[in-house]
């Protein structure tokens, strides 16, 4: 009898590991609302590249970063009780600052989410209103000289996502999204508008201070 070859014998070994492997979920930021609705975008909008938080958006309205997250998962049912988030702070940062952070981290309460299809479809669903960045650190952001932020001076702060599923039918996979940090570059009102101009607010801004210009300008009638 002929024994097999050591190569064959691992191929043999691995796919049996292989076909039991779970899929992975996948977790996406959505782009901001900025309809007169205010409507969640949809399990087909494209995902936003990078996030902008104005912190002097903590003085006079709630200042976190909200965000709608697109949930995928490829040819397999899954139930997500929730997420966590983790956080890369801007060099330079104050020991203030990094301890809020560690305090604030960790899982965030959205409440259950069902994927379920048939067969080797995939799976999706927009997972609404998640607080990415609270309050309480985008106050300490607010407060910190050290960083120099400003209306053009920016920071990135590095945000981790992580997918918290009910048992191991699936895979969690974190997914990174990192957030520009400024002082005022979003819901300060534009000191110079162009010639004729006044600025007025912006009627399709859904989450003041983040991704989106409170203010804009316009032509002076």
């Amino acid at each position: 009898m002929h024994g097999v070859s050591s190569p064959l014998l691992a191929l043999a070994l691995l796919l049996p590991l292989a076909a039991c492997s779970s899929p992975n979920l996948v977790v996406e930021v959505l782009p901001p609302r900025t309809s007169i609705t205010c409507a969640a975008p949809s399990r087909t909008d494209p995902a936003l590249g990078r996030g902008l938080l104005d912190v002097s958006a903590t003085l006079g309205t709630h200042g976190s970063y909200i965000a709608d997250l697109r949930l995928s998962l490829q040819g397999q049912d899954a139930r997500l009780t929730g997420v966590s988030v983790a956080y890369e702070l801007p060099a330079g940062a104050p020991a203030k600052v990094q301890q809020t952070a560690n305090d604030v981290a960790g899982d965030v309460v959205v409440g259950d989410v069902l994927l379920a299809g048939a067969d080797d479809d995939l799976r999706s669903a927009v997972l609404e209103n998640v607080e990415l960045v609270p309050r309480d650190l985008a106050l300490e952001f607010q407060a910190d000289t050290d960083l120099g932020l400003s209306d053009v001076e920016f920071a990135r702060l590095g945000v981790t996502i992580t997918p918290l599923l009910d048992g191991d039918t699936a895979t969690a996979t974190s997914s990174g999204f990192a957030i520009d940090l400024c002082k005022g570059c979003l819901v300060t009102p534009p000191s110079v508008c162009a010639e004729d101009g006044e600025f007025t607010l912006n009627p399709a801004v859904c989450r003041p201070g983040q991704d989106t210009p409170l203010f804009f300008c316009t032509v002076a009638p």
